[in-house]
C-alpha cells in the first residue's frame, strides 16, 4: 500500500520527490496520452466506417449486455431486477434465428406462430410474458435506448410483474440487407416461487471481452477518453492547489489542454457519431421496432 501511494504521489502530487513536477504532466506522458486519444478516436471512426459500408454490416449486440442494461433501466424505475433464465434464452434465440432464417420481423410469424409458443416450446410455463424485438442496430446500448424511447417497449422493460429475462441474437437479412435480429423475452413463472432456471454462471473470458470491446467502439472509446481526461484533470487540480507558486505554467496548461481535447472528442462522438443503421437501408429507431409490444395477459390466467 505504501509503495502504491508513493507511485501515485510521484505521478500526481507536486513535491520535492518529483521536483514539484508531477510525472503525468510531463511531456513524455502527455505525448503518450495524446497518442492514446488519437488511437482510440481512429479506432472508433474506422470501426464505424466499416460498419456503415454498403457491403458489410457488423453488429455487436450481446445478450449479456442487453440483460445488464435492462436491469439498469429497471433499477431506475424501482422495478425488481430480472434473473437471466436459460429457457427464456433458448426461446429468444430460437425466435431470433427463425426471423433471421426466414427474413421476417414481427411478433407473429408468417405461419401464424405467436411469440408465446417459443417460450412454451422451451419448457417455460409462464404466468406473464412479454416480447421486445429490434433489428439492424449496431450495438447493445443503441437497442436499449431505442426500446426506452418507445412507450410500449419501455413498459415491457420496467414492468414489475416480470421476474426473468432471456435474450437471443441472430444474423441474417432483412429487406435484402444484412441485419442483426434481437429478441428479448420477459416472463414470470406460472407457479409463485418457482425456481428460475439460471443460465450458466458468467466467467472471465479474456478473448470474449476483447471481442466485445472491439465490437462496441463508442463505449470503449468513451471510457478511454474519459479515463485519460480524469487522470489529467486530477493532476492539474492538485498542481493548482499544491505549491502553485512554483508550478511551471506550461506544465499545467499542457495537462489541461490534453484533458480538454479528450473531453471535446467525447462531446463530438456523442453528438455526431451516433448511428443505428447502415446508409443502404436507413432505419430510425422507431422504424426498427415492431409495432406495439405484445404482452400475454390472457395466457397468464389460463390453467396449465
Amino acid at each position: 500500500m505504501h509503495k502504491a501511494w508513493e507511485k501515485f504521489a510521484h505521478h500526481f502530487i507536486p513535491s520535492h520527490h518529483n521536483a514539484y513536477r508531477p510525472h503525468i504532466l510531463r511531456k513524455p506522458w502527455l505525448l503518450f496520452f495524446l497518442a492514446v486519444i488519437l488511437a482510440a478516436e481512429g479506432f472508433l471512426v474506422a470501426n464505424l466506417a466499416v460498419r456503415q459500408s454498403s457491403d458489410v454490416f457488423l453488429a455487436a449486440v450481446f445478450p449479456s449486455a442487453i440483460i445488464s442494461l435492462t436491469n439498469t433501466q429497471r433499477a431506475q424505475y424501482s422495478a425488481p431486477l430480472l434473473a437471466e433464465d436459460a429457457q427464456l434464452n433458448h426461446a429468444a434465440q430460437a425466435k431470433a434465428e427463425d426471423m433471421a432464417a426466414r427474413g421476417y420481423f414481427a411478433h407473429i410469424g408468417p405461419d401464424g406462430q405467436e411469440p408465446w409458443s417459443w417460450i412454451l416450446g422451451a419448457g417455460y410455463d409462464y404466468r406473464f410474458a412479454g416480447e421486445n424485438l429490434a433489428v439492424r442496430f449496431v450495438d447493445s446500448s443503441d437497442v436499449l435506448e431505442a426500446w426506452m424511447d418507445s412507450p410500449s417497449h419501455r413498459a415491457n422493460i420496467i414492468k414489475p410483474a416480470y421476474s426473468a429475462i432471456g435474450v437471443g441474437v441472430a444474423q441474417g437479412f432483412y429487406e435484402g440487407q444484412p441485419a442483426t435480429y434481437v429478441v428479448q423475452y420477459f416472463a414470470s413463472p406460472m407457479q409463485q416461487g418457482a425456481a428460475v432456471t439460471s443460465a450458466d454462471a458468467p466467467h472471465v473470458n479474456l478473448p470474449g471481452q476483447l471481442v466485445r470491446m472491439m465490437g462496441e467502439p463508442r463505449s470503449t472509446t468513451f471510457w478511454i477518453l474519459m479515463g485519460v481526461a480524469s487522470m489529467l484533470l486530477v493532476a492539474v487540480l492538485l498542481g493548482f492547489f499544491i505549491h502553485i507558486h512554483i508550478q511551471p505554467t506550461a506544465l499545467l496548461m499542457g495537462g489541461a489542454f490534453v484533458a480538454v481535447f479528450a473531453l471535446s472528442l467525447v462531446a463530438v462522438n456523442t453528438r455526431f457519431l451516433k448511428t443505428t443503421a447502415t446508409p443502404a437501408a436507413v432505419l430510425r429507431a422507431s422504424d426498427a421496432l415492431q409495432g406495439g409490444v405484445v404482452v400475454s395477459e390472457v395466457a397468464a390466467s389460463t390453467a396449465r
